[in-house]
């Protein structure tokens, strides 16, 4: 065949590329052979028949998987994908030539290729009928659930169950203070926890990430080989992979307007159904970041109503929520845990003799004591002068040195003094147990304060 001829025939952009084999699942260089007028035109003037595609444009794994596939395996591939190094979404259509034309160390294919500035809703529907109704339902999903964190909740699990995998997650990603959290996850195996392998996702390792997948729509290790190349661009990650038993890894972005705000996160998926896979697991991070995104847009919105506007903390409506989501099993409050009940003494005698400005600024100075103290805590003003600590995860030791850091500086003689009240749990009892008897403690205090200091008991009990 004359490979000119063939792709000139065409008036798309269209290339024949050859792919060297190295043996089972490997391949060596990938070439453009020949190319016609538009693929040129595209690649600028720097082409030439006969060099290697990565002198063009950066090398992606992705992609010279595809072309591994298609010219090796023989099989029909379509891709629309967010092509980041070149600011553009690549729509690549990968058609086998015939085995007659290969060699023993070549394989060939032809590549048709269109580019759009943004993602266009027609090539997004554009899909196999293997990855519609996984998209569909999940949109769906998304669509139908009464709140966000059931919605991201149902979407890895289904992502989890397609997949075939150990693992599947959403971390959230705050690139600027260099901060990442859990947002969700589920496990093939019911007993495992996301803390189970939070030791082996230090900060080092999450923001390793920021680099590898900036330029790329999906990061995949699917056997030992990319393994290695992992260990050759980024050797903490493997090391952690390696050390947590995982074998093959999903690394997909997601984005808010080109701004990195998570990944989705997928550990010993069924590589048997790759390119299944490849094709809903990119689309469906796509509707995740825009459902992601929406949440924080409507939290920025909703902002009045969950924090406490004079002190910075969170409000009383934020904490039944959190005792709801808790019960519901929503966010669960992870033991070990404590809870403190914080009652500003003086705030009362504070505003009848100083004036009510005055008493805003005691206020101000405690809820700044207790975000000094348990910085890492959920903190919430339940009412005038009441705070609630929540500490989730944390052990008797560190939440007794926190109590008595509290009880330094906000005893009898501080300028911020509280009464409060304490329990800490290791057991399954129930978080609404746990306030009440942390709440009767504090009163418990309360009373104490008063008894011992009674010239001070001129508020409103």
């Amino acid at each position: 065949m004359d490979f000119q001829e063939f792709v000139d025939s065409y008036s798309m952009a269209a290339a024949v590329l050859s792919v060297e084999k190295l043996g089972e699942e490997h391949w060596g260089e990938i070439r453009i052979v020949k190319a016609n007028a538009m693929y040129k035109k595209i690649m600028g003037s720097n082409y030439k028949d006969g060099m290697r595609y990565d002198e063009l444009v950066q090398k992606e794994a992705n992609f010279e998987d595809f072309c591994y596939r298609c010219a090796v395996k023989k099989l029909h591939l379509h891709a629309y994908v967010d092509t980041k190094s070149m600011g553009v979404w690549t729509d690549g259509t990968y058609i086998p030539l015939s085995s007659e034309f290969d060699t023993d160390k070549l394989s060939y294919f032809v590549f048709f290729l269109e580019f759009t500035k943004a993602p266009e809703a027609e090539r997004l529907s554009d899909m196999s009928m293997e990855a519609a109704p996984f998209i569909i339902q999940t949109c769906i999903n998304l669509r139908k659930a009464e709140n966000f964190i059931e919605a991201m909740n149902t979407a890895i699990a289904d992502i989890q169950i397609k997949t075939d995998s150990f693992c599947s997650a959403i971390f959230m990603i705050d690139t600027e203070k260099q901060k990442f959290a859990p947002l969700c996850a589920k496990y093939r195996n019911d007993e495992a926890t996301i803390e189970d392998f939070l030791p082996y996702l230090s900060n080092e390792v999450v923001f390793s990430w920021v680099d590898m997948i900036k330029n790329t729509d999906a990061v995949f290790v699917k056997d030992s080989f990319d393994m290695q190349e992992i260990q050759k661009i980024n050797p903490v990650w493997a090391k952690s992979l390696i050390d947590g038993g995982v074998k093959s890894v999903i690394l997909v972005p997601l984005l808010n307007r080109n701004k990195l705000i998570g990944v989705l996160f997928v550990t010993n998926f069924n590589t048997e159904k790759f390119v299944e896979i490849k094709e809903f697991i990119t689309l469906t991070a796509f509707f995740l970041s825009a459902e992601i995104a929406n949440n924080n847009l409507m939290e920025r919105l909703e902002f009045m109503s969950n924090i406490d506007s004079l002190t910075g903390v969170k409000n009383r409506n934020s904490m039944n929520t959190r005792v709801e989501w808790n019960t519901n099993g929503l966010m669960p409050v992870h033991l070990p845990y404590g809870i403190i009940f914080a009652d500003l003494n003086g705030l009362k005698i504070c505003n009848d003799t100083k004036g009510h400005k005055a008493g805003d600024e005691l206020l101000k100075k405690a809820a700044a004591l207790l975000k000094e103290i348990f910085n890492e805590d959920e903190i919430y003003r339940s009412g005038g002068d009441e705070f609630v600590i929540i500490s989730t995860e944390c052990s008797k030791d560190d939440f007794e040195t926190k109590i008595e850091e509290l009880r330094k500086k906000a005893s009898y003689g501080n300028e911020v003094c509280f009464a409060f009240g304490s329990r800490w749990t290791d057991t399954e009892e129930d978080l609404r147990e746990s306030m009440q008897l942390a709440d009767e403690a504090m009163y418990e205090d309360k009373r104490k304060y008063y008894e011992a200091h009674p010239e001070f008991k001129t508020r409103h009990e």
